[in-house]
C-alpha cells in the first residue's frame, strides 16, 4: 500500500508529471530528496546512492509488510476534492481532481454532463482566475502558492490566492500576463522543487509585477 511506504519516508513530494514521488533516501545521509518511488511501475531508485529495485525490496528495507507492495492501481482511488478552473468570465474550463490515496489528475467537461479525462487543447489558466483579475484591478495583493488546497486555505482567511495547474515546475508565461501590474507575494513549498518553482515564477513575473 502506498500510504504504508510513504509514511516511513521523510520530506515526501509528488507525484510529479511522471507519477513519481520524491523523498529523502533512508539508506544514506540525504539532505535533498533523491529517492524516487513509482507506484504505477512498482519500482524505486535513488540518485544519491544508486539504490534501486522493486517496491517489495524497498518495503522490506523500510519494515513494511510486502503484501502492501503490489503495483498501484488507479481504479483503487477515490475522489476527495475537485478544484474548478474557470476562464475570466467564470465559464468552467477544467478541473483538477484530488484522489485518495494521494494523486492529482485533470479533466474537462465533455459538453454533455460528463468529463473527458485530460485537458488536451484546453486553455490553461490560473486557479480562481476571475477573483485574481478583480484583485489586480483593485490593487489588492495576490498570493501565489503551490497547490489548490493552499490557495483555498488562504482564501478562507480573506486573502486572494492562486496557483497554477499541475504543480511545481508547470508555470507558463501566460499566467504572468494575468498578473500584470499586480502586487504579488510568492509562498513556496519548503523543499527543493518548491524553491525552484518559486524562482521560475519570479523570473516569469519580472518586470510585470511588484514583488
Amino acid at each position: 500500500m502506498k500510504d504504508a511506504i510513504l509514511a516511513r519516508l521523510e520530506k515526501v513530494k509528488g507525484p510529479d508529471h511522471k507519477g513519481e514521488y520524491q523523498a529523502l533516501c533512508p539508506f544514506h545521509p540525504d539532505r535533498n530528496p533523491s529517492l524516487s518511488v513509482n507506484f504505477d511501475k512498482g519500482v524505486y531508485f535513488c540518485q544519491g546512492c544508486q539504490s534501486s529495485g522493486p517496491l517489495s525490496r524497498l518495503a522490506q528495507r523500510l519494515g513494511v509488510d510486502v503484501q502492501f507492495c503490489r503495483p498501484y492501481k488507479k481504479e483503487d482511488q477515490q475522489i476527495v476534492a475537485t478544484y474548478d478552473y474557470p476562464d475570466k468570465d467564470g465559464q468552467l474550463l477544467f478541473q483538477t481532481v484530488r484522489y485518495a490515496p494521494k494523486d492529482f489528475r485533470q479533466r474537462h467537461p465533455d459538453g454533455a454532463g460528463g468529463w473527458v479525462p485530460d485537458i488536451k487543447g484546453i486553455k490553461r489558466v490560473l486557479y480562481r482566475l476571475p477573483e485574481v483579475l478583480e484583485a489586480v484591478k483593485k490593487g489588492e495583493t495576490v498570493y501565489i502558492v503551490e497547490g489548490e488546497k493552499d490557495a483555498d486555505n488562504l482564501r478562507k482567511l480573506g486573502l486572494i490566492a492562486t496557483t497554477n495547474p499541475m504543480g511545481a515546475g508547470k508555470w507558463k508565461p501566460e499566467y504572468s500576463e494575468s498578473l500584470t501590474g499586480a502586487t504579488v507575494v510568492i509562498i513556496p513549498d519548503n523543499d527543493e522543487p518548491g524553491r525552484k518553482h518559486a524562482q521560475q515564477v519570479v523570473q516569469s513575473l519580472s518586470g510585470g509585477v511588484e514583488r
